[in-house]
């Protein structure tokens, strides 16, 4: 695949997570197999049926959650489309138009992506003017356009123009997350696949098969708001050692007195700074967003104690590894009691827009918590 491929600027993360780097290869192109697709089924299963059919249309907007596989889906489709076998199926992954396509070097198949800020009327006129020709090595010529929010207005004037006239043989896949940032006109010549997030165990399975330990994968799963990229971030040792000691805590609480659970407040700190166990504990502190994070981690964790609490085996659980902490905290706290910590949970983050600092804000649900778990 031709890449017009200058430095993109960087997918937000989710809010919570937006002082977590992004793995490396998060923009790399994949082109998946369709029947390896994971999450999706109703989008994959339309996109299978057209395709089957031989009713593709000229152009597709995928709009939706960001970092859940949107892209990755539309160089699928893309492969199939462009493959010369005609079983039906996946691409065959053996003709010429697969063999190139492996290779990055795909003359029919182009991707564009922001320029800086914008993708501009220059990559749009370069793209745009390979379409003329008829296919080099595949079946159909393809654009594939991701971030297509930051399309510059003479972009997309000139895009919208293509679009109204569509060269035979070519299909467009625009990719966002922002689809009221395109014009309502390119919006209006698409056909529209909305996306949501993708399901914990989706993301638990794929982060599996790129070789993170399945309890890492499970753990960075129930994090990760359904982002495929959040959740390769928080595969990463530092994070999963701040999940698992904030685990910890949480499956403690109503064990100990409130002002025990307050005090710990410097050592959730110094965890959160990087200190080792062992360490003297200094006066770090941590901010907004750094709450927020030990917030959700708190949250996950208390989820699946509700759930060992009402019967459930704790084993496929995203904190199976502390099962025993689980079992012992369902033994003496009732859902209720544990669903009640959870909406403090929530009401504490909303008080995090009134500007409460993190520090007294993490102390008082810690108090709070062991109240309620203890009482």
């Amino acid at each position: 695949m031709l890449i017009v491929r200058i430095p993109a600027a960087r997918h937000k993360l989710p809010r919570r997570l937006d002082r977590i780097d992004a793995a490396s290869d998060h923009r790399r192109m994949r082109a998946v197999p369709l029947s390896q697709i994971r999450g999706h089924r109703l989008q994959v299963r339309a996109l299978q049926q057209v395709i089957t059919g031989g009713r593709m249309g000229h152009a597709y907007l995928f709009e939706g959650t960001d970092a859940v596989g949107k892209r990755t889906l539309a160089w699928s489709v893309l492969a199939r489309l462009a493959c010369w076998s005609e079983t039906p199926g996946d691409a065959c992954g053996l003709c010429r138009s697969c063999r190139a396509l492996q290779r990055g070097d795909h003359p029919d198949l182009v991707q564009l992506e922001r320029d800086g800020t914008f993708i501009k009327i220059d990559q749009v006129r370069e793209a745009t003017a390979r379409l003329k020709f008829e296919p080099v090595l595949g079946k159909i010529k393809g654009v594939l356009i991701d971030g297509a929010e930051g399309l510059k207005e003479e972009a997309a004037n000139a895009l919208l123009k293509t679009l109204e006239e569509p060269p035979p043989n070519t299909v467009f896949f625009l990719v966002t997350s922002r689809p009221q940032l395109l014009l309502p006109t390119i919006r209006s010549r698409c056909q529209v696949l909305r996306f949501g997030e993708l399901a914990s165990a989706d993301l638990a399975t794929l982060l599996q098969h790129e070789g993170h330990d399945p309890d890492a994968a499970l753990a960075a799963a129930a994090l990760a708001e359904g982002s495929l990229t959040a959740a390769r971030a928080l595969c990463d040792p530092d994070k999963l050692r701040i999940i698992d000691a904030i685990a910890e805590f949480a499956f403690e609480l109503g064990s100990h007195t409130p002002a025990q659970a307050g005090g710990w407040t410097e050592r959730l700190a110094g965890i959160l700074n990087g200190e080792q166990p062992g360490e003297a504990a200094g006066r770090a502190d941590f901010g907004r967003s750094e709450l927020l994070l030990a917030v959700d981690a708190l949250r996950a964790a208390l989820r699946d104690a509700m759930l060992v609490a009402c019967g459930h085996d704790p084993a496929g659980l995203p904190h199976a590894r502390h099962a025993a902490a689980m079992r012992a905290m369902a033994a003496r706290c009732d859902p209720d009691q544990i669903a009640k910590v959870l909406r403090l949970c929530e009401s504490t983050e909303g008080r995090m827009n009134l500007n409460l600092g993190a520090r007294m804000a993490w102390t008082e649900l810690a108090v709070e918590s062991s109240r309620l778990l203890g009482s």
